[in-house]
């Protein structure tokens, strides 16, 4: 055997021991759930639900509605991570949990809802099939990245308003110009719920993505004629606005749904990741409107 035969042989072992010929020692390298989460940072507070910061990464779902049936598609399509703005666990805080930082009425009530069978399937499920969650929170009162996500949606990135908060004044709108905006770029089909009169004409809109806060938006909505946003608490904002048409300074609302509003945010979270780590597989199904409407 030649000189030159055997060069080539321990050549081509060797790049077999690489992984493929030609290929970089780090295309083969493994995505580590704490690589996602650096790469997620940018767009806000990471924390981690479930799964060991080291642990491998198979396949990222990102979903603005980690229900069970998310959870099981995840796993049929061959993902061990699942990322999403909102707690697959529903509206529990883990940190304060594990550090006993919370009331008493609060801990006896999560002790309830962890005998739930609902809860009780989705942590058996999450344990058998060993998936990572991860929550990624939008810093913010006015809700930060994902707001700005959902305004782009809404074709309003450069319509923006210098300031704090995130008002936008896209010209010659509507109420039912929102309303009807909304329903066509978020597929908005059960829960677009709507204040003001039809053909109130709307120059400025302030847009909170998830949930409007009471006092924050408030203060906020002195300086616009609108509110879109994803849900809120009715015994505040909602009084509000009809307060002020009482008061002869009329404001609009259009409510979207809570899911749907995040849908934005997921995708911007998906393209972050796609940038950042492009050999890791992601999938961001499209959101669908959880509720549904009784025709008249």
């Amino acid at each position: 055997m030649t000189t030159d035969a055997i060069g080539r042989r321990t050549f081509c072992g060797a790049a077999a021991a690489m992984g493929t010929l030609g290929s970089p020692a780090w295309a083969a390298a493994p995505t580590r759930l704490d690589d996602v989460i650096g790469a997620l940072r940018d767009l806000g507070d990471v924390e981690r639900l479930a799964g060991e910061e080291g642990a491998a990464v198979a396949g990222a779902m990102l979903t603005a509605r980690p229900s069970l049936a998310a959870l099981r598609e995840a796993v049929s399509r061959g993902c061990s991570l699942i990322v999403s703005p909102e707690s697959p666990f529903y509206a529990r805080p883990p940190r304060a949990a594990a550090t006993g930082a919370m009331p008493p009425m609060m801990a006896r009530t999560l002790a309830q809802d962890e005998a739930s069978p609902a809860l009780r399937a989705k942590r058996a499920f999450v344990a058998e099939h060993g998936l990572s969650v991860l929550r990624v929170t939008a810093v913010g009162d006015d809700g930060g990245a994902a707001s700005a996500a959902l305004a782009d949606r809404l074709g309003w990135g450069a319509y923006r308003r210098p300031g704090l908060s995130p008002v936008y004044t896209p010209p010659g709108l509507t109420v039912s110009g929102l309303a009807e905006l909304a329903h066509r770029r978020l597929a908005v089909t059960g829960g677009l719920r709507t204040i003001g009169t039809p053909d109130m004409r709307i120059a400025s809109v302030l847009v909170v993505s998830g949930t409007a806060r009471g006092v924050p938006t408030i203060q906020a909505m002195a300086g616009a004629d609108a509110l879109l946003t994803g849900d809120l608490r009715e015994w505040e904002i909602v009084e509000y606005i009809h307060d002020s048409a009482e008061a002869g300074h009329p404001k609009a609302l259009v409510a979207v749904g809570r899911i749907l509003s995040e849908q934005p945010f997921v995708e911007r979270c998906g393209a972050a990741l796609r940038r950042s780590i492009p050999r890791l597989r992601i999938r961001v199904p499209a959101a669908s409107d959880p509720f549904w409407r009784v025709q008249a």
